[in-house]
């Protein structure tokens, strides 16, 4: 192992790429060509032949009775909230770790995102503090499941039924995934799923919906339809919908991108586990662990935490020497009520604030452990390094032992 750090001029542990996503192959190709030929290559009014195939196998494989395509997750999570009828003067709880279209949902809405802070152990939505922030306005609560990890989806399903407040899981991360051996977006009213280039199953954009319920399957796909009804709909009252319809060339190719989907789960989950021994061996670094619960793992991201006070060295200067070194890594700075994608002083925001009775200047967010893992501690490594061979895993671990056994070097130096 050269000794020298990459960033302090040294030359670095891995040169050789990581396996390229997105992953594809005849069986894509062979899926375009078919809706090439048919002339059919939207959504409704054509046939959808490839909506409705793939529809019916996402919904097998999730344990779901219903999935209804959309254009992204962003649009499964506003299509989701609609209906279940939230809309101005409601508030819905979020997580304070997620992407930015985990709230946005709910301001689209004219709704009031509310914001809860993580739990230390996976960055995912904290129960005790969802159960602090629930007042007679909350209509819904979205936990997302992030990275590797699933919400505690007991806690979470306990507060719902006691509160009669729908949950829906924000999946976007783990389409795939099983708790206690019941897929993920099946345990609440709703399930939001999103297929975008860095998903694990990508049509370069895409969402779906997923659900149990009869009447919100309706309604779903009268909203993704620009309001129409089909023949045989049921549901009550008018609903103006938009046009989230998925095209037959993304359904075409999701459908060939979850036949290879198990495989892939399986390999990366086995990869993980090699990570977590690996760089849980390292001193000052701790691996987010796989919650026994979880019966089918899905990564999206292989997330470590940085203890700067043991490891001598800030998570931010460990990440950059690491990705020096060749290895592909991820911080994020701050938790979502601070991104830049979410800016708080939109008019969209501060009017979904003060329909529900707030003052949006005055309204004190307390997420101090998402503040901390965000700021501080996570690093991130994508999915697809993980569909490499052992070769490729043990190169991301020596690199990372390489970099902590120079972490007072490090420290002292002045980088530019």
């Amino acid at each position: 192992m050269p000794s020298t750090l990459a960033i302090l001029g040294g030359q670095p542990l891995r040169t050789r790429p990581f396996p390229a996503w997105p992953v594809f192959d005849s069986r894509e190709r062979a899926q375009l060509e078919d809706v090439l030929i048919s002339s059919s290559w939207g959504g409704y009014p054509s046939p959808n032949r490839k909506a409705a195939e793939f529809s019916a196998a996402f919904a097998d494989y999730q344990g779901a009775r219903f999935a209804i395509p959309t254009t992204s997750g962003t649009g499964a999570l506003e299509v989701a909230l609609k209906a279940l009828g939230v809309g101005a003067g409601d508030e819905v709880i979020v997580p304070a770790i997620t992407f930015a279209a985990t709230p946005y949902a709910a301001v689209a809405c004219a709704a009031r995102p509310v914001f809860a802070d993580v739990s230390p152990a996976n960055g995912c939505v904290d129960p005790e503090s969802v159960k602090r922030l629930i007042t007679r306005r909350t209509k819904a609560i979205i936990p997302v499941h992030y990275g590797a990890s699933l919400a505690d989806l007991d806690a979470l399903m306990e507060i719902s039924r006691a509160h009669s407040i729908p949950l829906i899981e924000d999946c976007a991360h783990v389409p795939g995934a099983r708790f206690r051996d019941r897929g993920v977006g099946t345990h609440g009213a709703l399930g939001c799923f999103s297929f975008q280039s860095s998903k694990p199953m990508t049509a370069g954009e895409g969402g779906m919906v997923t659900t149990h319920d009869p009447d919100l399957e309706q309604r779903c796909q009268s909203l993704i339809n620009c309001g129409r009804r089909r023949p045989g709909d049921t549901f009550e009252g008018p609903l103006m919908g938009a046009n989230y319809r998925m095209t037959e060339w993304q359904c075409g190719i999701l459908l060939a991108q979850l036949v290879r989907l198990p495989e892939q789960i399986e390999h990366k989950s086995r990869a993980a586990a090699r990570l977590r021994k690996g760089l849980g061996a390292i001193n000052g670094l701790k691996p987010i662990a796989r919650d026994p619960r979880v019966t089918r793992e899905v990564i999206y991201a292989f997330i470590f935490l940085v203890d700067e006070s043991k490891l001598g060295l800030s998570r931010n200067r460990f990440a950059r020497a690491l990705r020096s070194e060749g290895i592909p890594c991820g911080v994020a700075n701050d938790p979502v009520y601070r991104s830049a994608l979410f800016p708080r002083e939109s008019a969209a925001y501060r009017k979904a604030c003060e329909l529900a009775g707030a003052s949006p200047d005055q309204i004190t967010i307390d997420c101090p452990v998402a503040e901390r893992l965000f700021e501080h501690e996570m690093v991130s490594i994508p999915h697809e390094c993980l569909l490499g061979d052992d070769r490729d895993l043990d190169d991301i671990i020596a690199a990372t032992a390489k970099v902590a056994s120079k972490a007072t070097e490090l420290a002292a130096a002045k980088l530019q």
